[in-house]
């Protein structure tokens, strides 16, 4: 009798439903962090340490970019090579500074080479979607500047493109000053970027098959430097 209840529940043990594994749960993906470069030794990233007054744009360390989403998928980056334009600074207190910037049209630069050779795009850019003939230059003006921490604020000012003015803002950084010694001048240095809608200043393609193609939101993102007047 007893060796009859040993094995039943052997039989039983063995027919039994296994217990299902115990799942662990996923690890939480981890956003890569931004790459960011240092600042070399002597540079302040303090706004209050640089000087006040004028300042002009330092033409071959600025650029503008522009991008869109290209058919509704990746994104297409082209810049303004050319940027001319003067800053008046109050270090003490930044609200009080005004920037005005000029950018020549023709200064557009997409690199695409095509079937019609490099720089067509180009022109295609300046005279069709910019109306480069008519009006040849961007410009941009501040009205007025709101301080949001110790290196950020907002830039508000007028954007005159193809002959049409509008307000947009600005979120600006101070990124450092110093300086520099090879031309006995102080320098400092702002990043900003703001988004367009480019139909709002006339930016469009004249074949309507053509202009559904780039989004109508462009980014504009701005790499300045600026030097002692």
């Amino acid at each position: 009798m007893r060796h009859t209840i040993i094995i039943a529940a052997l039989l039983a043990a063995a027919c039994a439903t296994p217990a299902a594994p115990v799942q662990e749960a996923a690890p939480a993906p981890v956003a890569a962090a931004a790459p960011s470069i240092p600042f070399p030794d002597g540079a302040s990233r303090d706004p209050a340490a640089a000087p006040a007054g004028a300042y002009n744009v330092d033409t071959g360390h600025t650029r503008v970019f522009w991008t869109v989403r290209h058919a509704g998928l990746g994104l297409f980056t082209a810049r303004f090579d050319t940027v001319t334009g003067t800053l008046n600074f109050d270090p003490q207190n930044p609200a009080n500074s005004s920037v005005n910037v000029t950018i020549p049209v023709a200064s557009v630069s997409t690199g695409v080479v095509g079937r019609q050779g490099a720089g067509y795009f180009d022109r295609e850019i300046a005279n069709n979607v910019l109306g480069a003939a008519a009006n040849p230059n961007i410009t941009f003006v501040s009205r007025s500047i709101e301080v949001t921490g110790p290196t950020t604020g907002r830039i508000t000012g007028d954007l005159t493109m193809k002959g049409q003015t509008h307000s947009v803002t600005l979120d600006a950084t101070f990124e450092a000053g110093r300086f520099i010694e090879y031309v006995g001048k102080h320098k400092i240095g702002f990043t900003a970027h703001t988004l367009i809608q480019r139909s709002q200043w006339g930016a469009v393609f004249e074949n309507p098959a053509l202009d559904a193609s780039p989004s109508q939101a462009v980014e504009i993102r701005i790499e300045a430097e600026f030097i002692q007047a």
